[in-house]
C-alpha cells in the first residue's frame, strides 16, 4: 500500500509566524504592524488541545500568548501569535488535516455577532455580502474579496500582512468554517466547485474531499472558494430580516466612522459596545485590551473629562432607548442586549436615567 510521506512538523511559514509572534511582546515585531483579532480561533486551538490531552501552556508561550489571552474570545490578540498557535498545535497532534477538521467543527452560532449576522441575512448572496462588509468586527488580520464571474462567484481571502502569508491550517480552517456555514444557513449539503490555496500542495494526504467535497488547486494568489452562482441565490433558513437590521446596526457602531487618529474615548466606548453581551465590561479587561493599566485609563479619560461608569452608563441609556423605540424586543432581550443580567436591573436604571419605566417610554 502506498504511503504519503510524512509532513514537515513546521513550516517555513510557520516558523517566522513564531519568531513574529513572540516578538510582539519583547521588542520591536518583525511584521510591518501588529494586527489583532478576536481570541475566538486561539480560544478553540486551546479548547481542542485540552479535549486531546495535549499540553497547552509551552505551545501558548512559544507563540507569545498567555492563558488569560485566551479565556475570553471576544478579547484582542495578536494574529501572528493566533497563525502560531494553530501551526504549532496542528505539528503537536500530528494532524494533518488539522484546519479543515477543526474549522468543520463549530458552528455559525458560536461565531460571534458576525455569525448571527449571516444566520439572519435573506440569502447566501446577502451573507456574503454582509461578511465582507462586517468582517473588521472579526479584526484586522484577513483581506476578504468577493468577485463574480459569469456562472461562479469566488470568495477570495488572505492575511493582510504579506508577512503571516503561507502558513495553510488558517488558511485551511477559514475554508472548512465557510464550507460548514453555507450548509448550515442553507441546511443543503453544498460544496464549492473549487477551492484554491496560497500554499503548495502538503506532503501528506489531507481530507480535502471529506471537508470541502471538490477539487482543490495550489500556489494561487489568494485563498479562496469557488461557488456556483445559482447555489449563492439559495435562502438563507430561518433568518428573521428585523433581528438581522439591529444586528447590523450594532455592527456598524463597533466598527464606527474611521478616527483621524486615535481618541482614547471612542476606543474605549467601541471596546465596551463589543462586550456588552458577554458580561465582561470591566475595566480591568478593557484597559488590558487597550494595552495598559485600570488606572491609568481612568486617569487618560478624566484628562477628557470623562469616566469609565459615565461611558458606560450612556451606552447603555442609548441602546436601550434605541431598542425600545425601533424594535418590539421583550424587555428581557433588551435587558440582554445592554449588558442586564435580569429586567428589574434595567427598569431601575431606566428610572434613573429618564423618570419613567421602558414600557412608559417605548408607549410615549
Amino acid at each position: 500500500m502506498w504511503h504519503w510521506p510524512p509532513e514537515p512538523a513546521l513550516t517555513a511559514a510557520a516558523k517566522l509566524l513564531i519568531l513574529g509572534a513572540s516578538t510582539v511582546r519583547q521588542g520591536p515585531s518583525i511584521l510591518s504592524r501588529v494586527l489583532k483579532i478576536d481570541a475566538r480561533l486561539a480560544c478553540r486551538v486551546v479548547d481542542d488541545l485540552r479535549q486531546q490531552r495535549a499540553e497547552t501552556g509551552p505551545l501558548l508561550r512559544d507563540v507569545g500568548l498567555r492563558r488569560n489571552d485566551v479565556a475570553d474570545p471576544d478579547s484582542r490578540v495578536s494574529y501572528a501569535a493566533v497563525l502560531a498557535l494553530i501551526e504549532r498545535a496542528a505539528a503537536a497532534l500530528d494532524d494533518v488535516s488539522y484546519g479543515l477538521r477543526l474549522g468543520a467543527s463549530y458552528g455559525l452560532r458560536e461565531g460571534g455577532l458576525l455569525g448571527f449576522v449571516l444566520l439572519n441575512s435573506p440569502t447566501l448572496s446577502d451573507a456574503i455580502a454582509n461578511l465582507q462588509r462586517y468582517f473588521r468586527v472579526v479584526g484586522d488580520g484577513e483581506d476578504l474579496e468577493i468577485e463574480r464571474s459569469g456562472p461562479h462567484v469566488a470568495m477570495r481571502f488572505r492575511e493582510a500582512d504579506i508577512a503571516l502569508r503561507g502558513a495553510r491550517h488558517n488558511s485551511e480552517y477559514i475554508a472548512a468554517i465557510i464550507v460548514r456555514a453555507f450548509r448550515e444557513m442553507t441546511r443543503k449539503r453544498l460544496s464549492p466547485v473549487r477551492a484554491e490555496f496560497m500554499h503548495g500542495r502538503p506532503n501528506a494526504k489531507v481530507a480535502y474531499n471529506q471537508y470541502l467535497g471538490c477539487e482543490v488547486r495550489f500556489h494561487a494568489e489568494w485563498d479562496a472558494l469557488i461557488y456556483d452562482a445559482k447555489a449563492i441565490r439559495l435562502p438563507v433558513i430561518g433568518a428573521d430580516d428585523k433581528l438581522l437590521k439591529v444586528l447590523e446596526r450594532a455592527c456598524r457602531q463597533i466598527l464606527g466612522p474611521v478616527p483621524k487618529k486615535r481618541d482614547l474615548v471612542n476606543d474605549t466606548r467601541k471596546l465596551m459596545t463589543e462586550r456588552l453581551t458577554t458580561g465582561s465590561v470591566r475595566i480591568d479587561v478593557i484597559a488590558r485590551d487597550l494595552g495598559m493599566s485600570s488606572k491609568t485609563l481612568e486617569r487618560r479619560l478624566a484628562d477628557k473629562d470623562e469616566t469609565f461608569t459615565e461611558l458606560l452608563d450612556t451606552i447603555r441609556r442609548d441602546l436601550a432607548q434605541h431598542y425600545l423605540r425601533e424594535t418590539d424586543f421583550r424587555l428581557d432581550q433588551v435587558a440582554y442586549l445592554t449588558g442586564y443580567s435580569e429586567p428589574a436591573a434595567l427598569v431601575r436604571a431606566f428610572k434613573r436615567w429618564t423618570g419613567t419605566t421602558p414600557m412608559q417610554y417605548r408607549r410615549s
